[in-house]
């Protein structure tokens, strides 16, 4: 696989050009940035992730500006 950087790069540039997110990105983002959780917020953002639906600017935000940093950062 390639590094978390690189994958968290791929994730934020589909995400910033409201394109879905499909196999090994989709994957990644769903493991590694949403994760297994409880937190009604989270699963809904995972299930628009899933559909390939656009996510609104709040969503956006937490995964591309939030979860996806944290994720880089503890790499």
């Amino acid at each position: 696989m390639k590094s978390i950087s690189a994958m968290c790069g791929h994730v934020k540039r589909r995400l910033n050009q409201n394109e879905p997110l499909e196999g090994k990105v989709l994957e990644f983002a769903l493991d590694y940035v949403v994760g297994e959780t409880d937190d009604d917020f989270l699963n809904g953002i995972a299930e628009k992730l899933k559909a390939g639906e656009k996510l609104d600017d709040y969503e956006h935000h937490i995964v591309v500006d939030v979860l996806l940093l944290h994720v880089k950062l503890g790499a």
